[in-house]
């Protein structure tokens, strides 16, 4: 374990108050001028931001790199330009770096250079080609199924009983394991998080230094609901001494934009340390419009503003989490990560990514039938995948938390600006990061020991579940029935856009074992890489192919033989019988005997594909009927609305009863859908029998009957779309933003 960092005495405090945090250095001669230099620098930063187009400074006057003295002496400065100008999509540390507890040995940051970010769009061979492999394989099974459906049908038989049974073995891990993770999130709720935090903190003094970084990237998202998000939030224990709110907008919403922006800050500042705005400029060289460069430009501008506090933290105790604009995050979930997070050493703070169980039922009770169906298999799917890691591991979805330490380490450096899934991509990053720091360090260690050991480059990226519901809403149109599918269906098409990150697993894997040697890496590290192999082509190219190979042979061999059959007279004789279920079934015998291997191996297949739908339904209702009736939300464990009272920073008394709350409105409109008792707007408490039997109901039809219209319509047409946009254009894909409720 890594020892923690002594603590560092300022002789200039900092412009801000700072929470509670250690105090603590780099260990190197100089720190104590660098953070007199950092206080001195805060009043030239603030004028910095306001000049629109500087493109370098000197390395005393940059505004955008305020830590870049900590970095390594060794390591070269690439200056980030402050607003207005490119965000260089390559950096060669963080302005954090130096605080980062997990550092190479030695002369491992000597050793290794220049830093190289890892991407697909390099223009290089090698790159082009992982970027390609995700959609020739899709259209290799897809064409494969195809041809071998009209000119070879023995061989689609087999193709297609393969896929089949590996999707059901896929499908029922899922249901087993989700039983086990709707186990764990009612068990969970139970919990009093914020009284075992205070319990901590009383035994050990040095709990109480953390800090709390909320990222919220938004585009055009309504105003109330981004502030019943933020109100949301404000409910945490944590809010209003260590939280601080950073609301990520874009700049291309215009004058609008600010205005909200400004009115969400004047409404919910008393609820938290601070809360302010950036905004991300649009037409950034080497950017994707979306949520991670949005998120990236946010991070950045945070270690602005609030630069010469964390210039004091142990940024393993500093926690950034990122959430979308509708996300209502249990109000726990802050102690509940502090809490975890501090049970561990610093070493294993630093490599932990934090989630929460997204739940997309908001308005679950309100969208169209397919809809519903496509956030059970969301709910299944992360449910089972934070619940059982022994396989595969778990992936970074949606709403996440990771320590300052991880995020600006120097092979991580923040979120990549130039990728669409921002979760997917961060976790394989910071995977990866943690084997390129361990490869460094081995090499750079055998160089001076003329033998290198390379069995310590294993995986030390973990995700680390936090069993407290963050719900969201499901895209919903309010133009109608049909707008509200074609809105699901655009963004299905932006989920399915993250195929591209096979290519990127399949690069970073390449990279790596070209550095160290295929054969030097552990057993065990290339079989945890192919597990996310096969997990992500699992969920992009596999499941959804089954559902292909449906649909082929239902048009190719299904339907011709149907209509064959009605024209020589078949539906006729049918009519004809006096038991249409006896001649039915002693049909269907007749033809099960006439089938091959391949065929029974399907049919047996797609069979138990009903039984796990009952089980996925089954899981579903469990998870779903406490979010409805708040049973996840225990009222005496917060806040209720009422004594969400203003606080100064740093102020942490319980209550002031002579302050104002400025969210109190006399218009009846705004406060018809809040709650004194503080339970979220979906809560509609305890259901009777009647109503249980119809939300079972509509699980169970929408799993079993819709599924694979759902398949079809929410992720083959899209991954196609993907795929083909994938081959012409490689990784310039155009971000679709999906409408949601108002």
């Amino acid at each position: 374990a890594v020892p923690e960092p002594k603590r560092l005495s300022a002789r200039v405090p900092p412009p801000h108050p700072p929470p509670l945090c250690v105090r603590s250095g780099a260990g190197r001669a100089g720190q104590r001028t660098v953070i007199r230099r950092a206080s001195a620098m805060s009043a030239r930063m603030t004028a910095a931001r306001r000049r629109p187009n500087v493109a370098t400074a000197s390395p005393d006057m940059d505004p955008a790199r305020p830590f870049h003295h900590l970095a390594h002496p060794s390591t070269p400065v690439r200056m980030t330009p402050p607003s207005g100008s490119a965000t260089p999509r390559s950096t060669l540390g963080s302005p954090l770096s130096s605080h980062a507890l997990v550092r190479r040995p030695g002369g491992g940051d000597v050793a290794a250079g220049r830093r190289r970010r890892i991407s697909l769009s390099e223009v290089e061979i090698l790159p082009w080609l992982c970027c390609m492999t995700p959609a020739i394989s899709l259209f290799g099974i897809y064409g494969l199924l195809c041809f071998s459906s009209i000119f070879c049908a023995r061989l689609f038989d087999m193709v297609t009983a393969m896929i089949t049974f590996a999707s059901m073995l896929w499908v029922s891990n899922l249901a087993f394991s989700s039983l086990r993770g709707a186990y764990k999130l009612r068990e969970a709720g139970e919990v009093d998080w914020n009284s075992l935090l205070e319990d901590l903190q009383n035994k050990d003094p040095t709990a109480n230094d953390v800090m709390h970084i909320v990222l919220l990237p938004n585009y055009k998202e309504s105003e109330p609901m981004l502030k019943e998000t933020l109100e949301n939030l404000g409910r945490s224990p944590m809010a209003r001494s260590r939280t601080r709110v950073v609301l990520a907008m874009e700049a291309r919403e215009g004058p609008q934009g600010r205005e909200k922006a400004d009115r969400l800050i004047a409404g919910t500042q008393h609820l938290f340390a601070d809360v302010f705005a950036t905004y991300h400029p649009e037409n950034l060289p080497a950017e994707v419009a979306g949520k991670s460069s949005n998120t990236q430009w946010a991070y950045r501008e945070a270690l602005r503003h609030i630069g010469p506090i964390l210039m004091q933290c142990d940024l393993s105790r500093v926690f950034v989490t990122v959430g979308d604009a509708d996300t209502l995050w249990h109000p726990h979930y802050l102690s509940a990560l502090t809490y975890q997070g501090l049970m561990m050493s610093a070493e294993e703070r630093v490599w932990t990514i934090w989630q929460p169980p997204v739940l997309l039922m908001r308005n679950i009770l309100s969208v169209p039938m397919m809809t519903q169906a496509s956030s059970h298999a969301t709910t299944i799917f992360e449910m089972a995948g934070l619940a059982n890691q022994k396989f595969w591991p778990a992936f970074a979805y949606s709403t996440y938390s990771v320590t300052l330490a991880l995020a600006s380490h120097p092979e991580v450096d923040g979120w990549d600006a130039d990728v669409i899934a921002e979760d997917h991509h961060m976790f394989c990053k910071c995977y990866f990061a943690a084997l390129w720091d361990s490869a460094h360090s081995a090499l750079s260690d055998g160089q001076k020991k003329q033998k290198v050991d390379t069995s310590m480059i294993r995986p030390q990226t973990v995700v680390q579940p936090i069993w407290l519901p963050a719900v969201c809403f499901l895209v919903e149109s309010p133009d109608g029935y049909i707008a509200s599918h074609w809105a699901r269906f655009q963004q299905a098409r932006r989920h399915s856009q993250g195929i591209v990150e096979l290519g990127y697993v399949l690069l970073q894997y390449a990279r790596l074992t070209r550095y160290t040697g295929f054969f030097e890496l552990p057993f065990r590290t290339h079989g945890s890489i192919l597990s996310i192999v096969f997990k992500m082509h699992t969920l992009h190219i596999t499941s959804p192919g089954q559902g292909f190979a449906v649909v082929v042979g239902l048009l190719t061999r299904i339907l011709p033989l149907v209509a064959k059959w009605i024209l020589v007279g078949g539906f006729l004789e049918l009519l004809s019988q006096q038991s249409i279920a006896e001649f039915a079934w002693r049909m269907v015998g007749e033809q099960w005997k006439g089938l091959s291997f391949a065929q029974v191996v399907m049919g047996a297949a797609l069979g138990n594909l009903s039984s796990v739908a009952v089980l996925f339904s089954v899981c579903a209702y469990i998870v779903m009927l406490p979010q409805i009736d708040g049973r996840y939300y225990k009222p005496r464990f917060f806040l209720p609305r009422s004594e969400m009272t203003p606080v100064a920073e740093g102020d942490e008394s319980s209550v002031q009863d002579s302050a104002a709350n400025p969210d109190e409105s006399d218009d009846p409109d705004a406060q018809k859908d809040k709650r004194d008792d503080g339970l979220p707007s979906f809560v509609l408490g305890p259901q009777t029998l009647c109503q249980k039997i119809v939300i079972f109901h509509n699980i169970l039809f929408g799993t079993s009957v819709l599924g694979y219209p759902t398949l079809l319509v929410y992720a083959v047409i899209p991954g196609i779309l993907a795929g083909w946009s994938l081959l012409r254009r490689g990784t310039q894909f155009d971000y679709v933003v999906a409408v949601k409720p108002e």
